[in-house]
């Protein structure tokens, strides 16, 4: 009788330490992974963030700008207020986190998107109010404004949940601008805003727009006869610039703060400097919760990393 052997072999594991060697591998991988992903993610938001800010930013400049580039205004001994730039003295924004400055800016220009966009159309079509109020109804003086203020930008009342800064403008076109006779009144603001009524936040230009500053470039004459050159800045508080608190263009001339017997009554605007702060999402709703407690420097550096400055120079006509 054969007996066949038969060799069994020993089958084979990994041992404690060379799984631990694995295990660690894997973790400092997963933990790369995590790391670059997470890198990846924070400089997408903040590109994302910034092309959001800088779109808007665009859209509202632009549409500022072309408006000063149409600018209307006749002087010649005339009782009629032709610009007003303001700022709020209270601010705008959440309690203990206002805006450093929140301009308003009243005028007169020949919009280009008058009527809806239908400036020369001469269409009219019957329906219950007599006609397409869009169609050119005649004349190309509009009354515009542009005002930052802290509201629900939806419905425009200030709810603190729903609230952030908002850039609003609103058109009066030229037919309404004539029938409420905005044209020779000696206060552009007061007669506005009556027109306006409960349309006076109307088109929503920007959001997030946690200051703007209009500067006005003056020519003017001094006392000596000299021709000179100034910079004059609406703004709220006096930090080292040549500011008003407002500034107007009267039919008898310029008049920072009113005055209308300044050394720049006789002077004419060459260009007017727009400067807006726009602020992320995620700044809005920090500042909303107003986590500095008062802390001016903290807040300052808050809004420094959380927020992207926009300016543009707008040549204005001379007439």
């Amino acid at each position: 009788m054969k007996y066949s052997r038969i060799r069994k072999s020993c089958a084979k594991g990994f041992t404690l330490a060379e799984l631990m060697v694995a295990m660690s591998i894997t973790l400092v991988l997963v933990l790369l992974t995590l790391l670059i992903t997470g890198t990846a993610i924070d400089t997408w938001k903040a590109a994302r963030t910034e092309i959001r800010a800088a779109g808007q930013a665009k859209v509202m400049l632009n549409a500022l700008g072309r408006d000063l580039e149409s600018m209307v205004s006749r002087l010649g001994n005339n009782d009629s207020q032709w610009l007003l730039a303001t700022t709020s003295p209270e601010g705008v924004g959440p309690e203990g986190q206002k805006s450093p400055n929140a301009a308003r800016l009243i005028f007169f220009t020949s919009a280009s998107d008058r009527y809806n966009g239908n400036a020369g159309s001469r269409e009219r079509l019957s329906n219950a109010n007599g006609g397409n109020r869009n169609a050119d109804q005649g004349g190309d003086i509009s009354a515009v404004s542009y005002e930052l203020d802290f509201v629900d930008p939806v419905f425009g009342n200030p709810n603190q949940r729903f609230s952030t800064f908002v850039l609003y403008r609103n058109l009066l076109d030229p037919k309404e601008t004539y029938d409420r006779s905005l044209l020779g009144r000696p206060n552009l603001e007061t007669a506005f805003d009556a027109s306006a009524g409960a349309n006076e936040l109307d088109d929503l230009m920007c959001e997030n727009v946690f200051e703007f500053t209009v500067t006005f470039v003056v020519d003017y004459r001094d006392t000596a006869g000299q021709d000179r050159t100034t910079k004059i800045t609406v703004m709220t508080s006096d930090k080292g610039l040549q500011t008003v608190k407002n500034f107007a263009i009267n039919g008898t001339g310029l008049a920072p703060n009113l005055n209308t017997r300044s050394e720049f009554v006789g002077g004419r605007i060459t260009s007017v400097e727009l400067a807006i702060t726009v602020l992320s999402d995620e700044g809005v709703a920090i500042l909303k919760r107003n986590p500095f407690g008062g802390n001016e420097n903290a807040s300052n550096r808050f809004i420094e990393q959380n927020s992207f400055r926009y300016t543009r120079s707008v040549t204005i006509p001379q007439g």
